[in-house]
């Protein structure tokens, strides 16, 4: 399927979303992604595709990539992407994941580093949408204050008392001492991570260490990214 360019939106200091309009109607669940072809010439060795979490809701009927944008270097993908006008074309298939929300009714702790957040978007929107009030604690970690989706997470949170939300800001981080303190009882929650590799990876790690059974965690990770 092939999408077609409607807007550019700037999130926030080099984070941009692109909004794509499908050809045909496209039906995914929230929190799940995408494999985006964008052929361009003098590929990088990384190639002309990547998978995109689809940052917007089912309900938006638009399919939204949020990404970090390099000032000066970066892929060719991404320098391709980045220079797309209104009406230009990006091939997309294999919709996959399964980051997504089994039982509104169950008790979330939504863990994101930096473009990690993505999927919370479209989880959180959805289920606001649905008339849907989620019991959800976010923990939020930044490089600086600088925060993506952060009035829409604040509008979102005004409205349902039952979700919190907590930023970290360098030189704070998500470790024990802040789990056990956000998050003071470990057993209830299902916990949902999100961001890139490495970080994700030490989350899930301590959050076994901290005794979360291993099927109350749900991991999901951004290839190619520093940890935030």
């Amino acid at each position: 399927m092939k999408l077609k360019l409607a807007a550019k939106k700037i999130e926030s200091p080099g984070v941009v979303s692109f909004i794509f309009k499908p050809q045909e109607p496209l039906v995914w669940k929230a929190g799940q992604f995408l494999h985006y072809v964008l052929n361009h010439t003098s590929t990088d060795d990384r190639g002309s595709d990547r998978w995109f979490t689809i940052a917007s809701a089912p309900y938006e009927r638009h399919v939204m990539i949020t990404t970090r944008l390099a000032s000066t270097k970066g892929s060719t993908f991404k320098k391709t992407l980045k220079g797309l006008k209104r009406g230009d074309e990006i091939e997309v298939s294999d919709l996959d994941g399964d980051f997504t929300l089994n039982d509104p009714k169950k008790e979330c702790v939504f863990i994101a580093g930096g473009i990690g957040i993505t999927p919370f978007r479209s989880i959180l929107k959805q289920a606001a949408h649905d008339g849907k009030r989620l019991r959800v604690t976010l923990l939020y970690a930044n490089r600086d204050k600088t925060v993506t989706y952060k009035k829409e997470l604040e509008t979102l949170a005004a409205r349902n008392p039952a979700f919190q939300i907590h930023y970290l800001f360098k030189p704070q981080r998500i470790d024990k001492d802040a789990i056990r303190k956000l998050v003071p009882d470990l057993k209830k929650p299902v916990f949902y991570v999100s961001g890139p590799e490495p970080m994700v990876e030490d989350v899930g790690k301590m959050l076994q260490q901290l005794d979360v059974p291993q099927k109350h965690i749900k991991q999901d990770w951004f290839p190619g990214y520093p940890a935030e």
